[in-house]
């Protein structure tokens, strides 16, 4: 008896002791999840460009908001081109070390501008003085998806608070409104400050609209990242009277939380479905024209029920087959029926009339029958076809003679 309960005991101390070996891989594995980010400001561009009062306290905003659910922040702050270069190099080796099951996060805040489709962060001390100086002077937002991209971590997030203006509008007018959307790898979400082609407030206070509800938003735990940016768009939403409206596209492929934990806050105000449709209908006048495949997929991540879901989704596969949209032919007016003609076969023939009576003379235009053929009543050839003549007065023939030969005068 004792040695049962002995072995009982054994077995339930091994079953503690895999229990709490299991806690702790799970620990342990949630921990070898890194999380790094690189926050970027850029304000004070010089009398050339002009200054923007928010974009460095936005970043330290942020910076502030990220340590707080777990992130590794470098931030950097008024940097130049060879700055935000090397910044942005650093920030994919050490996404490199971290390894595949980091999670990497991006943070602009600044000028920035949109040139032939692609996105360009514009650095302190930037000199552009036409389009071609552009891709010269600045950073493209590319370089950073492709250090994302090369690191290979698990999930990649950008943030892109850099549609203030067109800096350059007077001497470069070929540069674009706002940001356009861009591709991206699995595993990323993007996300805009405002839609495709409109430009963001720098906002009236310390902070930007947008970086204001971000950095109070994902604090918050239990929040997932799409949930995140919805509440965001409503309090941005809110606070510009519905001028601004955030945008975001996202290929993730797993649920992520910024704070894990149960949400308890109230959620922020949520705009009217007058607003909503108002805001969807904004962004799709902004890509309905659009070539790139992109346009089409981030309007579908925002809005995959939305009133243009199904156009965009056609406009979509066209594009991904290679193809041109069809154009629906246009209405054409019924024919109008063909004119009467005087020389037309009637659908049927009209009666023909009773034959005339043998004393009645004829002048016809026929020629005279051959001798030795049958005439008819009339003195008619009756191999000649006359509507004149009923079908059996041939039948009352006789052989012409040359005494009864008609009068053709």
């Amino acid at each position: 008896m004792q040695s049962v309960l002995k072995r009982a005991l054994i077995g339930r101390v091994l079953a503690l002791v895999a229990g709490l070996y299991l806690l702790a891989s799970t620990v342990s594995a949630a921990q070898a999840e890194p999380r790094i980010a690189l926050v970027m400001g850029n304000s004070n561009y010089g009398k050339e460009i002009g200054s923007l009062p928010n974009p460095v306290n936005d970043a330290t905003l942020m910076a502030q908001a990220l340590t707080q659910t777990g992130f590794q922040v470098v931030k950097v702050t008024d940097a130049d081109w060879k700055t935000m270069k090397r910044a942005i190099q650093d920030f994919g080796d050490m996404l490199t070390t971290a390894g595949p099951q980091a999670t990497a996060l991006f943070f602009y805040a600044g000028h920035g501008v949109q040139v032939q489709g692609a996105n360009y962060l514009i650095p302190v001390g930037a000199d552009i003085g036409k389009e071609a100086d552009v891709k010269i002077e600045t950073v493209s937002a590319d370089d950073v998806l492709e250090q994302m991209e090369f690191a290979g971590s698990r999930v990649n997030i950008v943030i892109l608070d850099a549609c203030r203006n067109n800096p350059m509008g007077r001497s470069v007018r070929s540069v674009s409104r706002g940001l356009a959307p861009m591709d991206s790898v699995r595993g990323t979400f993007i996300a805009y400050s405002t839609s495709p082609g409109s430009v963001a407030a720098d906002g009236t206070g310390k902070n930007s609209p947008y970086s204001a509800a971000l950095a109070k938003t994902i604090v918050r735990p239990g929040v997932g990242i799409e949930e995140a940016f919805r509440e965001v768009r409503a309090s941005v939403m809110a606070a510009t009277g519905e001028k601004q409206v955030p945008w975001d596209s996202s290929s993730l492929t797993a649920p992520f939380f910024f704070k894990q934990g149960s949400a308890t806050v109230a959620p922020a105000p949520a705009a009217s479905a007058t607003s909503t449709i108002d805001a969807e209908k904004a962004v799709w006048e902004a890509i309905k024209d659009s070539r790139q495949a992109s346009d089409y997929r981030a309007y579908l991540s925002q809005y995959p029920s939305g009133v243009y879901a199904g156009l965009a989704q056609n406009r979509l596969a066209a594009l991904e087959q290679g193809v041109s949209q069809p154009v629906p032919p246009k209405a054409e007016e019924p024919a109008a029926a063909p004119a009467a003609s005087s020389k037309s076969v009637p659908s049927a023939p009209p009666p023909s009339p009773e034959p005339e009576p043998a004393s009645t003379s004829r002048t016809s235009d026929a020629p005279a029958p051959a001798k030795g053929f049958e005439v008819d009543s009339n003195g008619v050839d009756c191999r000649i076809m006359d509507s004149t003549r009923a079908a059996s007065d041939c039948k009352r023939t006789k052989r012409f003679a040359p005494a009864n030969k008609p009068n053709r005068g």
